[in-house]
This record gives C-alpha cells, sequence and structure tokens, in this order.
C-alpha cells in the first residue's frame, strides 16, 4: 500500500488553502501537491508523517529544501509566507530555527 495521499485525497484538497502560503487551492499554479516535508533527496522517508499536501507553488519553491532552510531563505526575503511555514512547523513538531 502506498503511503502517498491519495488522488482522491488530492482531489478533496482543492479550494482548502495551502499550510504554507495560505491561498486556496485552486488553480493549476497552486493545485494540490505531495510535499516531502524532509526531502527525500537528503535521506528522510517516504512515510505518511513526513508528507504534507501543499499548493504546487510553494512545492516547487521549497524543492529540496528542509523546511527550516526554507523558512529561513524566506524569511530573509520578507516574505509573507514565513510565518504560515513557522506555525506549519510548531504545528508538526518541527523545531522552528531562531
Amino acid at each position: 500500500m502506498s503511503t502517498y495521499p491519495s488522488r482522491p485525497v488530492l482531489v478533496a484538497a482543492i479550494g482548502s488553502r495551502c499550510p504554507y502560503c495560505g491561498e486556496p487551492m485552486a488553480c493549476s499554479l497552486r493545485h494540490p501537491s505531495r510535499d516531502h516535508i524532509r526531502p527525500r533527496s537528503r535521506g528522510h522517508a517516504l512515510t505518511a508523517d513526513n508528507q504534507a499536501v501543499v499548493c504546487r507553488t510553494c512545492n516547487t519553491d521549497k524543492g529540496s529544501l528542509s523546511l527550516g532552510r526554507w523558512l529561513n531563505r524566506l524569511r530573509r526575503a520578507a516574505d509573507p509566507r514565513a510565518g504560515n511555514v513557522a506555525d506549519f512547523m510548531r504545528q508538526t513538531g518541527i523545531e522552528v530555527p531562531g
């Protein structure tokens, strides 16, 4: 059995808000996608607790960065998503960098 959010889960997320940017996930740029919270490219597991449904725009922007490194980059750029990302990290038990 796959640990990925299933297609019905992604379809059901249409219209809900991205936990990273807070925008509704609906159009092609903000279509729901699967994000590995801790990047697989950095050796982290393909498990359900390491995945989130986020908009494609945020997922692409985060790329293979950890949430902490991406948050630091967002803060340096004064990106308004930084607050949402920090909140998401707190809610999922990930340490928020200073």
